[in-house]
């Protein structure tokens, strides 16, 4: 007579993040996405005195971008050292650029001659939509376990 043993799996992750892991990593994410979106508001506000509104949205989001990720795969992923920092950053950069294409369109249906205040408002409405489209990037693919585990 033989014996089985059955061992209990997880849920697949192509179902998406587990609510448990999803509802630790949303708090992190909230507080360095926060601090982002106050430095790129300042950033921004400080670059469009001297640059088209434009070149400054791109600076401004390029910078806090970059810190947001590295900042994100500390804090809210948990993922520390350099294997897959150039794998993560990449990824980042692709969340970045969606991010400017919905900034940049935001900036552009405003009409020629907005005021700072109309394209602060602007940059903050698209930022809000792009913070929701970079966590799921972030969370589904960019620091997916199982995806991370297979190009490391």
């Amino acid at each position: 007579m033989s014996v089985m043993t059955v061992t209990p799996h997880a849920p697949a992750a192509a179902s998406g993040p587990a609510p448990a892991a999803l509802s630790r990593r949303l708090p992190s994410y909230a507080v360095v996405g926060a601090s982002c979106t106050v430095a790129y508001l300042v950033l921004f506000w400080a670059l469009s005195a001297i640059l088209p509104s434009m070149a400054a949205n791109t600076l401004a989001m390029l910078t806090t971008a970059i810190a947001n990720t590295a900042a994100n795969r500390r804090f809210t992923f948990g993922v520390t050292g350099r294997a897959g920092a150039v794998r993560d950053h990449l990824g980042g950069l692709i969340a970045f650029l969606i991010g400017l294409a919905i900034s940049t369109l935001g900036l552009a249906v405003l009409p020629s001659g907005a005021s700072a205040t109309a394209e602060l408002i602007a940059v903050i409405l698209a930022n809000g939509l792009a913070s929701a489209i970079r966590f799921a990037l972030l969370q589904g693919w960019v620091f997916n376990p199982r995806l991370r585990s297979t190009t490391h």
